[in-house]
């Protein structure tokens, strides 16, 4: 029997009650996890996602728990996924895969302030972007979910990430930013309403940024950020980021230096999902 007030005091009651009433929310046996397979869109790899789990697993051993309980319920898919809190290291076999920070606008931010203006030195002026920059923003998100995709070790055809970049783009209350010099767009910044559901928060989330050569990568990302966190302070909510983890130990110890620089800057974890590989049988025993 779950207990209705099953969980960590920061999990959505309205959540755990809808995961419960779909069957979803189940009893493993020391405790209690939201499971389910799901479907990457892009790449259309199969996982068993712990969505969330009480006691929470701060630990290897609690991870490895879940991920026999998962297997079990669903034998079939190519890995785990699983969602921690921030502050959790998982060992071997688990890889960070995707983690997600949030930015708090200083209480000073300018609310009002739709864009940050133009940089004298770079003549970059960062503003809402208009009709006229549509196409170049789909080529760009294309361009991340094809990169994304290469990172973590499962490449996707340009079609398939344009029908992912359609999907941003027509999303209801996506908003994007354009720095632009000489005229021309040199990169944007796009932005979408988000609420995690097992919180209850809600964001302004910073779904894309890309900064076009031969521009400065650095200034002109920055100018993109802060003009995004003038966005979420009109909006009364954090702004939501994500750092990418790819498949290789390489990969992902440039995507842990990625988080590491973007806490230096005032950016704090969230969340994190970590991945992992389903056990066979042998190994789940």
């Amino acid at each position: 029997m779950i207990p209705a007030d099953a969980g960590p005091q920061d999990a959505d009651p309205a959540y755990l009650a809808a995961c419960r009433d779909a069957g979803l929310l189940v009893d493993t046996g020391t405790g209690h996890c939201v499971l389910g397979a799901t479907q990457d869109p892009l790449n259309g790899r199969h996982y068993c996602l712990v969505e969330y789990a009480h006691p929470a697993p701060v630990t290897t051993e609690a991870a490895e728990a879940l991920r026999r309980y998962a297997a079990a319920v669903h034998p079939h898919t190519g890995g785990v996924l699983l969602r921690t809190g921030p502050g959790v290291r998982l060992g071997t076999p688990w890889t960070p895969h995707l983690t997600y920070l949030r930015h708090d606008p200083p209480a000073d931010a300018d609310a009002d302030a739709d864009a940050s203006g133009g940089d004298t030195d770079s003549g970059v002026v960062v503003r809402a972007a208009g009709p006229e920059h549509q196409g170049q923003i789909r080529a760009w998100l294309a361009d991340a979910f094809e990169a994304g995709a290469a990172q973590q070790g499962a490449p996707v055809l340009r079609g398939d990430a344009e029908v992912q970049a359609d999907a941003v783009m027509a999303a209801p209350g996506r908003s994007s930013l354009v720095a632009v010099a000489g005229g021309e767009p040199a990169g944007h910044a796009t932005l979408l309403p988000f609420t995690d559901e097992v919180t209850g928060t809600d964001y302004l989330e910073l779904f894309d940024t890309l900064v076009a050569e031969p521009f400065d990568v650095r200034a002109v990302t920055a100018r993109l950020v802060e003009a995004s966190l003038a966005r979420a302070a009109r909006a009364g909510v954090p702004l939501l980021g994500n750092v990418v983890h790819g498949g290789s130990a390489g990969s992902t110890e440039h995507g842990a230096r990625i988080v590491a620089s973007l806490q230096g800057r005032g950016w704090r974890t969230e969340h994190v999902y970590w991945l992992a590989p389903t056990p066979t049988a042998t190994t789940r025993k």
